[in-house]
């Protein structure tokens, strides 16, 4: 019964609606990991941002690297509006 409930308590963290502003991940720019691969050129081809959140890193990676075509998807639906607005 505990190990439910700490799945459950996980599962909500990751799965709450984003930007009501304390998410760790929601930094409104991209990771600095991924400006640096950026940089080094490193996206080329089909790229897959799985769990994308607002959509930081792809728009980035998007933008900025010429032949990428980026896809990104996220199960929280709200994280990915907020994603489609950016």
């Amino acid at each position: 019964m505990a190990n439910r409930r700490k799945a459950a308590a996980t599962q909500n963290f990751f799965l709450r609606p984003s930007r009501i502003g304390n998410n760790p991940w929601e930094i409104d720019r991209p990771q600095t990991a991924i400006a640096r691969l950026v940089a080094r050129r490193i996206f080329q081809g089909n790229v897959l941002d799985i769990g994308c959140g607002i959509g930081d890193n792809a728009i980035y990676i998007a933008s900025q690297s010429r032949n990428a075509r980026v896809t990104a998807v996220d199960l929280v639906n709200m994280a990915f509006f907020f994603g489609v607005l950016n």
